[in-house]
């Protein structure tokens, strides 16, 4: 499970490969690192893009053949893995390993589940074919609250620290943070998502103002105009560069 590590200045800059044999990142998925500054980050997976420095991330998009899937055998309360038939998408082997699986409609609809972490290959799910059964474990103590009939539905989502991509003009996803450096291809690096950070910017940002991901620059920020329609909040402005610059915002991403 994530959890919060305090760690010393440059920390921030390294970047790791997936243990060989694994299926894990070094630390779980969203583990916090905090360093003596105060300003955090969270342990994330790249998409397999070298990732872009002073550039603001989101998770990836939902999968629409993942969402409200049929149960596809009642399942008792207590279980301790779930599984529903998948609509036309396949998918790979622990795909949603340290995500979650939540009930969203019918029969023990309401509750939500930690996806097993997959130290090893199996812990998290096996390879599912387009429109077949996916089985996940979930998370020791974590067990099944109400019982699942054939007519319940289950949704399945990643992680949001798990192979993450700038973000859409606007975003189509939750934000993950600004990266703070430039981490290799298909590496795990630390995503800042506390504290003072450097940040592609667009427009005029003014000082102790809240800016939010653009709408037309992929990985930037923008002032807010309205919170009601231009939101989620990225952080505070803190210094001022000019338009497409890079900007130093406090940020409040967490």
């Amino acid at each position: 499970m994530a959890r919060t590590y305090y760690g010393p200045f440059n920390e921030q800059y390294n970047d790791y490969a997936t243990p060989r044999g694994g299926n894990a990142g070094r630390f779980p998925a969203g583990s916090k690192l905090v360093l003596p500054d105060e300003r955090a980050y969270r342990f994330t997976e790249n998409d397999g893009i070298a990732e872009v420095a002073a550039t603001l991330y989101q998770s990836a998009l939902p999968i629409a053949n993942a969402t409200d899937q049929g149960v596809n055998v009642a399942t008792a309360a207590g279980a301790t893995s779930l599984s529903a038939t998948l609509g036309g998408t396949s998918a790979i082997a622990d795909l949603y390993a340290e995500g979650t699986v939540h009930s969203s409609n019918a029969a023990g609809e309401g509750y939500a589940y930690r996806i097993r972490r997959a130290v090893t290959t199996g812990q998290g799910h096996a390879a599912v074919s387009s429109s077949a059964v996916i089985t996940v474990n979930l998370e020791p103590s974590e067990t099944l609250q109400v019982a699942l009939t054939t007519a319940s539905k289950l949704t399945f989502t990643h992680n949001r620290f798990r192979v993450v991509l700038i973000h859409d003009s606007p975003p189509t996803a939750s934000l993950v943070g600004i990266s703070p450096g430039i981490a290799a291809a298909n590496r795990w690096y630390w995503s800042q998502t506390e504290g003072d950070a450097p940040v592609v910017t667009e427009g005029t940002l003014v000082i102790g103002d809240l800016c939010v991901p653009t709408a037309t620059t992929a990985g930037a920020v923008m002032p807010s105009a309205a919170l009601e329609t231009d939101g989620p909040i990225v952080g505070v402005v803190r210094h001022v560069n000019a338009t497409t610059q890079i900007s130093l915002v406090d940020l409040k991403i967490d």
